[in-house]
């Protein structure tokens, strides 16, 4: 023990934090019951969470995967229990959190049914340790054990008693809301180069009289590119830190044809307040309910960036009334007349208009794309300037036209360019950013964006990469480029990103071969002419209530390569024989599977990805099969 604790006293890591929080506790005491809970709890709100050494690499020895677990840890939670002074090795590791981490507020002891003045003055079961250990360690281990006991019975925490009814569960949920406050903050992804937006936020702080302790809405209005979604992501990151609980709700997934629900939008607000991983809303009712009881005590701040307006129509009214107070709304549309609609329910609701950009600023943002300096060369500037005044001052076309100049430094160029801009209205901006897709290549990156657009926004990059690889797309040119000309982007959990507008646009130009159905979904496709053009079908099922989709319908998707299917809460027989169906599938994925195993004679041999999700499915198949492709599930 002697050895551990030099090694764990003398070594230092200045590496950044790898875990939010590390709980140090006496296993024998509290693993089969506290600690799993409370392992558990901060698991589901997604906090990273060490303990025991379930991620050290194998091989390495306990005492410096310790170590390092310790120094690159945000905050502590410390479960003192009965035998918890009997472990030396406990003992040790105390010492080093105390040591490593002085700033008191980040250790939460948690005296798990002992009295924290038998801490302080080394009594009861904790005297008797000690006393124990001066048969086995020396004088200057002792001490260290005796002196880091005191200082953390001084700290304040959680203090279980026998004789309370307190519920462990609750101290769990306070234990965790705590380490959610102080390591957990959520910072959204920003463009790396934007201007005007500081002033942007203040006035929107400004309007919304923070200081006044009511419920307020603020809508942030524009044309679309304008710059909306960047605004209220700025403002969330700035100022969330102010209210008790936060959440960006953003509009990711294209709705069906058919009926818009609310389910999935409060599904994503209790997601995202309670931190869960998962979490599913049966009925509208019963998520109002559960979000009156998170919100009804807590300062919020709730951010809606592009929900479909009738889903807005009955959502703002009735967070409204579910608020307390100093909680603010803010939301993001492109129809100003959603304002006038919600102030017959809130009377606080606001509006800031998002302007277009001046000169001067369009002028550096364009340049910044094109040139990476804030101002043009001298010898581009004049050419400069006629592409920013035909922006208009819209970032996002902005940003679209000067990446799509960056690098080229024939003038010639830039002047054909910009006369092919003029045979687009100016006002179409849709049509602006297209010209960045006219420019790609049209067998192999064009059909690469459509997918995304359709397909794979908010999913992981390496998994798209695989599927396009086994469609000779060549991803690994084709990604950066559609990264280039801003048509992409990747965020730092590797996921693709697709401002709304450019999504939109994709999804047009895709209509004809990608589609997205509901309601009706059988009798469209039976109906539609060159089905066999299909290459990506998404069918939304779950609001349907009889039979849709048959495998003779499918069948006739020849060419069909991407397939969602989502039927959460109804079961959909399709029973009919799979052998000659999706022979140039490469992924599929299917919520709500109403089967415990796939159909023998479902086997497309060019599958690369299968997700699949039900409370049904047990195995894949009853016998084994071989796709050769299969790489997700790895």
């Amino acid at each position: 023990m002697a050895t551990t604790s030099n090694q764990l006293t003398a070594t230092s890591f200045s590496s950044p934090p790898s875990w939010d929080v590390f709980l140090s506790f006496y296993g024998k005491d509290t693993r089969r019951n506290f600690i799993a809970n409370l392992y558990f709890s901060l698991d589901q709100a997604e906090i990273l969470t060490f303990k025991d050494d379930p991620e050290l690499e194998k091989g390495e020895e306990i005492s410096c995967g310790l170590l390092k677990a310790i120094h690159g840890t945000k905050m502590f939670v410390v479960v003192l229990s009965e035998n918890y002074a009997r472990s030396p090795w406990c003992l040790n590791e105390l010492v080093e959190i105390l040591n490593c981490k002085r700033n008191r507020n980040r250790i939460v002891p948690v005296f798990y049914y002992v009295d924290p003045s038998d801490l302080r003055h080394q009594k009861g079961g904790f005297g008797e340790a000690l006393s124990y250990h001066m048969k086995r360690y020396s004088v200057d281990f002792i001490e260290k054990w005796k002196s880091a006991l005191a200082e953390i019975g001084q700290l304040s925490g959680y203090h279980l008693k026998k004789d309370s009814d307190e519920n462990e569960s609750n101290i769990i949920q306070e234990i965790v809301e705590n380490v959610l406050k102080a390591t957990c903050r959520e910072e959204l992804h920003l463009e790396e180069y934007l201007v005007r937006i500081n002033p942007v936020t203040e006035e929107i702080y400004q309007k919304l009289n923070m200081e006044l302790n009511d419920v307020r809405a603020i809508g942030i209005c524009g044309m679309g590119g304008i710059g909306k979604t960047t605004t209220a992501i700025a403002f969330y990151n700035k100022y969330s830190h102010e209210f008790d609980v936060s959440c960006f709700i953003e509009n990711e997934k294209p709705h069906s044809q058919g009926d818009i629900s609310l389910l999935p939008v409060l599904n994503q607000l209790l997601i995202k307040l309670l931190r869960r991983k998962d979490y599913i809303v049966r009925n509208a009712e019963s998520g109002i309910k559960k979000l009156e009881q998170i919100l009804c005590s807590k300062k919020a701040l709730i951010v809606l960036d592009d929900l479909h307006q009738s889903i807005y129509s009955e959502l703002l009214a009735r967070l409204h009334s579910l608020l307390s107070a100093g909680s603010r709304i803010i939301f993001t549309t492109r129809d100003v007349n959603l304002l006038n609609q919600s102030k017959v329910d809130i009377s606080e609701v606001d509006i800031y208009m998002v302007m277009e950009l001046d000169e001067m600023c369009s002028l550096e943002l364009f340049s910044y794309h094109a040139f990476r300096i804030p101002k043009p060369p001298e010898s581009f500037r004049e050419l400069a300037i006629r592409f920013v005044t035909y922006a208009g001052g819209v970032p996002l076309a902005l940003k679209v036209l000067g990446s799509s100049l960056r690098g080229r430094t024939d003038v010639s160029f830039w002047k054909g360019k910009l006369e092919k801009l003029r045979k687009i209205p100016e006002k179409e901006i849709q049509e602006i950013l297209q010209l960045s897709y006219d420019d790609l290549d049209d067998d192999t990156e064009k059909p690469m964006f459509l997918d995304i657009a359709f397909f794979f926004v908010g999913k992981d990059k390496d998994e798209a990469v695989c599927i396009f690889n086994s469609c000779d797309f060549f991803p690994d040119v084709g990604i950066p480029i559609l990264i280039e000309r801003c048509l992409l982007s990747i965020d730092i959990g590797n996921k693709f990103r697709m401002h709304n507008l450019i999504r939109r646009m994709g999804l047009d130009l895709g209509k004809n071969t990608r589609l997205l159905l509901g309601g009706n979904a059988g009798k469209d496709l039976q109906n539609l002419e060159g089905v066999n053009k299909i290459e990506g079908l998404i069918l939304d099922l779950t609001m349907s209530t009889k039979r849709q989709i048959t495998a003779e319908i499918l069948g006739k998707l020849s060419n069909l390569r991407l397939l969602e299917i989502d039927a959460h809460y109804v079961q959909h027989d399709i029973t009919e024989n799979f052998k000659n169906v999706f022979h140039q599938l490469r992924c599929m994925r299917w919520h709500g599977f109403p089967w415990k195993y796939m159909s023998f004679n479902f086997c497309p041999e060019k599958l690369v990805s299968l997700e699949m999700s039900s409370r049904k499915l047990r195995i894949l198949w009853k016998n084994p099969k071989r796709i050769s492709y299969l790489i997700y599930p790895a």
